[in-house]
């Protein structure tokens, strides 16, 4: 008898489904002018009628999914979440009139949080700025990305996205150790709000002044530091300067390679943020596939198996003018490097 009751609700809210699709209007449409072109647009909980079972306070929706299958969710409606084909989990919040979506390389300015899915609470971005920006980089990995939550968002917008806890800290933030709180399949709930995108080119142009500024300060500080080492010295067309401690014997690394490393990363006046020989363990990732900053790769595609440099990163070939995590925007960064293996 309860399957038959369960059989004629689906039956129901089906047949609901439908008639709200079709009598819906505005409300449905407004949702999927939010999602870029490249991700499956389906029906959102907001956007159609739904019934709530009284006792349990769930509801039963029939879902559509990037691959063309459908499916039915039972659950409260704030769980039920959508997907894009990467498999990004989404629910969008509010909704804005712009109609731009950001680009690579444009400067996003969010109000953002991040939290575990017991509720712990590991950032707000009200705490370092109240007009906390970023730039918007291609995304750091496979599968769902915060990238690609950004480039889901207008002005206006504001979204709730899930997203693999250990891909955003391995390949997003750079970590080269997972903390205990992160289990494989965890996930971290984003809040994020786009107050406002400004393209590259209009970002240079009203910062022009403040970027020579900084530029200026930073090769006088180079210059001062590099007085200080008594080690060959070369200069990049880039602007990295590659200081030569000793050579290995192995072969140059090319694209492509899985490396492991050794490092010691620094600021410019000498205090250390990080180090693979203080964890005693060393970091891998692959050259050529963008998974470490600028130019950190850039000095270790120069290098050896069993090299030893010290790169001094220009903060454009770090991260510019943007705060990432500790790191304040226009840090010029020193990486001591040992060149572990290379294959």
């Amino acid at each position: 008898m309860n399957k038959i009751k369960l059989i004629i609700l689906f039956i129901l809210l089906f047949s609901v489904f439908v008639l709200s699709c079709k009598h819906s209007g505005s409300k449905k449409s407004n949702i999927s002018d939010n999602i870029q072109p490249d991700t499956v647009s389906v029906a959102d909980i907001n956007s159609f009628s739904y019934t709530v079972d009284s006792v349990s306070d769930e509801v039963a929706v029939l879902v559509i999914r990037p691959d063309g299958e459908s499916e039915y969710i039972i659950d409260k409606p704030g769980n039920i979440f959508q997907k894009t084909k990467s498999g990004l989990e989404y629910k969008y919040i509010t909704t804005g009139k712009n109609r731009k979506f950001p680009k690579i390389s444009d400067v996003i300015h969010v109000t953002m949080t991040y939290r575990t899915q017991n509720d712990s609470m590991l950032f707000d971005s009200r705490e370092i700025d109240k007009d906390f920006k970023m730039r918007l980089m291609p995304p750091s990995h496979e599968g769902g990305t915060i990238e690609e939550a950004f480039s889901m968002l207008r002005e206006g917008d504001s979204a709730i996205f899930k997203i693999d806890a250990a891909n955003f800290l391995i390949f997003t933030q750079g970590k080269t150790y997972l903390p205990a709180y992160v289990k494989k399949g965890d996930k971290f709930i984003f809040n994020i709000k786009m107050n406002k995108i400004v393209e590259n080119s209009e970002f240079i142009k009203q910062n022009s002044e403040i970027f020579t500024y900084y530029i200026e300060q930073e090769k006088s500080l180079i210059e001062r530091l590099v007085l200080e080492i008594n080690y060959p010295r070369s200069i990049q067309k880039s602007g990295l300067n590659i200081i030569s401690v000793s050579k290995g014997d192995g072969r140059k690394v090319k694209d492509g390679d899985l490396v492991t490393v050794d490092y010691t990363a620094s600021f410019i006046d000498g205090s250390v943020f990080d180090s693979t020989i203080e964890r005693n363990s060393p970091f891998r990732f692959v050259v050529g596939k963008n998974e470490v900053i600028e130019g950190l790769e850039e000095g270790v595609k120069t290098m050896n198996i069993g090299d030893h440099s010290i790169f001094i990163i220009p903060f454009r070939l770090a991260y510019g003018e943007t705060r990432h995590g500790i790191i304040p925007p226009f840090s010029t960064l020193i990486f001591e490097v040992k060149l572990i293996d290379a294959g």
